[in-house]
Formats: C-alpha cells, sequence, structure tokens
C-alpha cells in the first residue's frame, strides 16, 4: 500500500515538472497572438492616452514645463549655450525664459492632434510580429517597440505639422530670430540655430519615457488596465 502511494506521488511530481513550461508555450496555448495582439493594443492606448493627460495640458502643474520637478522640460539645446548666457548678461533673461516657458507651452498644446494624426491611426494599424516575445519582454518592452519602429514617423510629423504650428502661433520662431540679431549687435558674431528640431526631440523623448513609465506600472497592476473582462487584464494577468 504505502509503495503504491509512493508511486502515485512520484507519477505526480513527473507529470507537474514535465508539464511545467518555462518557454512559455502555455500563454501561447491560453491565448491566441491576435488576443495578445489585442492586449498590447490596448496597452499603448492607455499609456499613450495618459501620457497625453499629464504632459500635453496647459496652464496647469503638470504639463512638460512644470511636471515631476521639471524632468521633462523642453529646454534650449546645448549649441544656443553662449549665445543664451551671453544674451542673460545684457538683461535679456527675461526674454530667454519667455522662450522657454513657450517652447513647453506649444508642446503641450499638440494633444489633441498628437493623439488625431499619430496615435489613434498607429493603434488601429501597429502589428506586432511576435507579440508573445514582446509581452514578456520586459518591463518596458512594448513602449521600446512602438519607439523603435514609429519614432521617425512622430519626429517629422512633430517638426512638419503639429509641433511647427504651435511654433508659428506662439511666434517662437520670430523671437528667436530676435534674440540671435541681438547677439549679432552684442558681439558681432552671426549665428543660425535651429530650435524646432532638438525641442521635437525632446517632446518625443519625453513622452516616451512617460509612457515607458505607465507600461510598467500595468504590468504589474493590470487592473490599470480597466475592465477585468477586457483582454489587457486577462492576457497581463498570467504573467
Amino acid at each position: 500500500m504505502k509503495k503504491r502511494i509512493y508511486l502515485l506521488l512520484l507519477s505526480i511530481v513527473v507529470i507537474f515538472f514535465s508539464c511545467r513550461d518555462d518557454s512559455g508555450k502555455f500563454e501561447e496555448q491560453l491565448f491566441t497572438n491576435e488576443q495578445i495582439t489585442f492586449a498590447l493594443k490596448e496597452c499603448v492606448r492607455i499609456t499613450s492616452d495618459s501620457t497625453l493627460y499629464v504632459l500635453c495640458v496647459v496652464d496647469s502643474p503638470m504639463g512638460y514645463y512644470y511636471f515631476d520637478s521639471k524632468a521633462y522640460r523642453i529646454e534650449l539645446q546645448a549649441a544656443t549655450k553662449q549665445v543664451v548666457d551671453t544674451l542673460r548678461a545684457h538683461d535679456f533673461g527675461d526674454v530667454i525664459d519667455s522662450l522657454i516657458f513657450n517652447l513647453n507651452k506649444a508642446a503641450e498644446l499638440c494633444g489633441n492632434k498628437m493623439k488625431s494624426l499619430f496615435w489613434t491611426p498607429l493603434i488601429k494599424e501597429i502589428t506586432f510580429p511576435e507579440p508573445y516575445k514582446i509581452l514578456h519582454g520586459g518591463n518596458n518592452a512594448i513602449t521600446n517597440y512602438v519607439k523603435s519602429t514609429k519614432q521617425s514617423e512622430l519626429l517629422l510629423l512633430l517638426k512638419t505639422n503639429i509641433l511647427l504650428e504651435q511654433f508659428n502661433a506662439l511666434k517662437l520662431f520670430s523671437t528667436w530670430n530676435m534674440l540671435q540679431e541681438e547677439y549679432y549687435t552684442i558681439t558681432g558674431n552671426y549665428i543660425s540655430i535651429d530650435i524646432l528640431d532638438p525641442a521635437a526631440q525632446q517632446m518625443m523623448d519625453g513622452f516616451f519615457k512617460m509612457m515607458a513609465i505607465l507600461e510598467e506600472a500595468v504590468r504589474k497592476n493590470p487592473e490599470l488596465g480597466g475592465d477585468k473582462k477586457g483582454w489587457l487584464y486577462r492576457v497581463f494577468a498570467t504573467m
């Protein structure tokens, strides 16, 4: 009798370890690639929407200018340092500070167009070649995939349309050109430095940085992904 019980327990242990699948085939059998892809898309939608609500807000304690103790603030690039230092020394500090404030305001005003022209179409059309691997690729794997495959497209859209429109509306080009002319008057040195491209890059980098943080939060707590009957919760909760 004891021998039979021993053999039964041994067989259970063997079955358990033989069925254990560290390769992840269990989840692949539990969910189809289509279902995992839907969960990944939902994660992109939630994290991009949440980032828009945090960074693309004007006149609030959040936004690019204020949020997280200036961690996302868009600054004039390093190439302008000599110009900025010289102008501050000649009483143009307030104008420069206003310019930097409006650089961030321009980014904050891009929310609606960012969503309608970029994020909504992207979430609808994006595919994931190996959805299971991205699902289990680390805390920021979904964001990193979107960034690696779509950042060039987003940057171009910012520079030629979305952010460019706000630069024109806030007269950032004319303000910066005036400051460059003042620098020439003071030093006799002519400069022509583009501030749109670096601002667009900083804006985009900050956006993906926030998305990555939010993705990690959703992975650790799938309830942040919404309805427990939704695919995001059902898929992420198995991890």
